[in-house]
């Protein structure tokens, strides 16, 4: 088409048209800019949040250091990864160089525990036979050791149970699995089996109960229980009990002790000998 045709067509639009397309075209160009830098506003978003779940991952995992006797300072050699991938190993209840070079600066001389750590059955199942003392407390964590001469460590299961894991050296193993440790678990608020601490050793009475009145000429009399403890605790002390038997002559009974409560005598066995489930071995 000429330019002369071109203009005759074009000269036939209303010049009002003409303007309002004008405007039209200058309006539309602000929207273009205000789309581009929004555009621009969530690509910078994007990697900062990638860096905000970063540092709430390595702080989460630098408190669980922390809550096993770590100080922060000791960390200052790691990378947040390599943090992070240590925390991920030990709660997996699987051991690393790396894992095993960070536990390390777990302090020796840490104040003991005197209350049970807190833990959950989810993690009690995770332990295995072949776990080593050490390996049971970088899963769980440190907790109050009921134990003497040998380790019995006492945890909270879900905040309702007790539990008790007994090592009786540092290289032995738990020897069961964590699902027949959740078949040991003691009600917080129920009785334990009753029990009497003489000459350093830990007894739990036996059940069922034989007859033993006719073994009377071979008791060795060995003192009286000269203090209690509440039922819902072992006893720790010399002569110390967890029932109200206190002036009960205590005899030993071969490897056992016996006690005689109200004329009758009560077999205890030695609290190491039995199962977990208080069986004997």
């Amino acid at each position: 088409m000429t330019n002369e045709k071109l203009y005759e067509v074009l000269g036939d639009i209303n010049e009002k048209y003409v303007s309002k397309a004008r405007v039209y075209q200058k309006a539309k160009k602000p929207i273009w800019v205000k789309w581009g830098a929004i555009v621009a506003c969530l690509c910078l978003m994007i990697p900062l949040t990638a860096f905000a779940i970063d540092i709430i991952q390595y702080n989460a995992a630098v408190d669980y250091l922390n809550s096993l006797g770590i100080v922060v300072e000791d960390l200052s050699d790691y990378s947040h990864k390599e943090i992070k991938e240590a925390v991920k190993t030990i709660d997996a209840g699987e051991s690393s160089p790396l894992t095993e070079e960070i536990l390390s600066l777990i302090p020796e001389n840490k104040e003991p525990l005197d209350i049970p750590t807190q833990v959950t059955s989810e993690q009690i199942k995770k332990l295995t036979p072949t776990m080593t003392r050490k390996d049971v407390l970088s899963l769980l964590g440190d907790t109050q050791d009921i134990g003497s001469g040998i380790y019995i460590y006492l945890y909270e299961v879900d905040q309702q149970y007790l539990l008790r894991i007994p090592f009786a050296s540092d290289e032995a193993q738990l020897g069961v699995t964590g699902e027949d440790l959740l078949k040991a678990l003691v009600p917080i608020y129920g009785d334990i089996a009753p029990m009497v601490y003489v000459n350093d050793t830990l007894y739990q009475i036996v059940d069922p109960q034989p007859n033993i009145a006719d073994e009377k000429s071979a008791f060795n009399l060995l003192g009286k229980i000269e203090s209690k403890v509440s039922s819902l605790q072992e006893p720790k002390e010399n002569f110390q009990a967890n029932d109200d038997i206190v002036g009960a002559a205590v005899y030993q009974y071969g490897d056992n002790i016996v006690v005689e409560i109200e004329g009758k005598y009560w077999l205890y066995e030695n609290y190491h000998n039995t199962d977990l489930d208080g069986n004997p071995d």
